[in-house]
Order: C-alpha cells, then sequence, then structure tokens
C-alpha cells in the first residue's frame, strides 16, 4: 500500500511539473523616465529682522508708581527684584514702565501703594533678533501687557 501511494505521488508530480515549466515569463519592467534638471535655487538672505517674543518675570516689588486709566488699565512704573525669568528677559533689579496694561491686585494687596516686598510677575513682550544676527546697536524693548501683584509670602 505505501508503494502503490508512491507510485501515485510520483505521478501526480510528473503530470503537475510540466503544466508548470509552460507558464510565460513576466515580462521586464520598463525603465523610469530620468527627471528634468531642478534650477539651481539663490542663496537665502540672512533675515535679521527683530520678532517679538513673550515674556515672564517674577521676584519682589520694590517700588510702585501706577496711576488707574478710564478704561481699568494702568500705566506708570514698577521696579522689582527679578529672581525668575524665562526666554531672554532679564533678571536682577529691573524698572518696568506700564503703558495701559492690567494689574491685578490680588487678596490683601493695597491698590493705592502696594507694599514693598510684595510678590510680582510681569508678562509682556520683548524684542529679539535671531541667534545668527549681531546685536551691536540693537536695544530690545520691552512692553508689558499684564502684570499680578500678590502679598508677600509670611
Amino acid at each position: 500500500m505505501r508503494t502503490l501511494a508512491l507510485v501515485g505521488a510520483i505521478g501526480a508530480l510528473a503530470v503537475v511539473a510540466p503544466a508548470q515549466a509552460d507558464k510565460p515569463a513576466h515580462p521586464p519592467k520598463p525603465a523610469h523616465p530620468a527627471k528634468p534638471a531642478q534650477p539651481a535655487k539663490p542663496p537665502k538672505a540672512k533675515d535679521c529682522t527683530p520678532n517679538n517674543r513673550g515674556f515672564r518675570a517674577a521676584g519682589s516689588l520694590g517700588a510702585a508708581a501706577l496711576a488707574k486709566n478710564a478704561d481699568g488699565t494702568y500705566s506708570g512704573t514698577i521696579t522689582a527684584d527679578v529672581k525668575k525669568a524665562n526666554r531672554s528677559a532679564p533678571t536682577g533689579s529691573q524698572t518696568y514702565t506700564l503703558d495701559h496694561a492690567k494689574v491685578k491686585f490680588h487678596h490683601g494687596v493695597d491698590p493705592v501703594a502696594p507694599g514693598p516686598g510684595s510678590r510680582v510677575t510681569v508678562h509682556g513682550k520683548i524684542t529679539g533678533l535671531p541667534k545668527s544676527c549681531s546685536t551691536t546697536g540693537f536695544t530690545p524693548s520691552v512692553t508689558v501687557k499684564k502684570v499680578d501683584i500678590n502679598r508677600p509670602k509670611h
């Protein structure tokens, strides 16, 4: 019985193998057309125009001379000892000029005369140049948009 099965398998293989060999070969793939040459791009000019960057500075209030405007905003100056600042905002003793800026006096802070040592956070925009540009003769300008004044921590 084993021999009969083996002979039958060989016979079936002999019939299938020639059928497999008669298949036509796949046609070759056509060659891709060559891409046209791109014209050379001129080099980009260095763009050194100033741009505005948002900043946040926090520290303790030194002095404040603020006047309330008719629209509820404040104008004047604030001197603060800045301990933390992001971006290119400077730290240390800073004087900020406010022109129609929003000022929030938190609970326990006198809006007429906020006490020295109060915690202050200043939000605004500062102009800057890209890193690859020379800063010779450039002075960044600071625009204050919002100020938060909290009472000092105990």
